[in-house]
């Protein structure tokens, strides 16, 4: 894949400070920067660098977001094996299906 190179110039200690931030979520530079382009691409916006998230998304993505809250079951119809058993009874029927006991 084909990359390209993007400068930023900071201080000295804002790097290091927020170097030090990225390394202990387990992210370098380049991946925050990445992140950040694929933010800027998903919300076709600026609005969340510039302080000021959007007060209401697009109707787009509230329909989505309906659409996955009204898609979660409220109740199981139909019940499961499990229900009369207690955790330590499914922990150890889940273990003797994979065959470690």
């Amino acid at each position: 894949m084909e990359t390209a190179m993007v400068t930023g110039r900071m201080t000295p200690q804002k790097k290091e400070a927020g170097n030090a931030i990225l390394k202990r979520a387990g992210l370098n530079a380049s991946q925050a920067i990445n992140r950040l382009y694929d933010r800027l691409i998903e919300e076709r916006d600026a609005a969340f660098i510039q302080g000021g998230e959007r007060t209401m998304p697009d109707p787009a993505r509230w329909r989505l977001a309906a659409e996955f809250v009204d898609a979660i079951p409220l109740k199981r119809t139909e019940p499961s094996r499990f229900d009369a058993m207690t955790k330590a009874e499914i922990k150890m029927d889940r273990l003797r299906s994979r065959g470690l006991v």
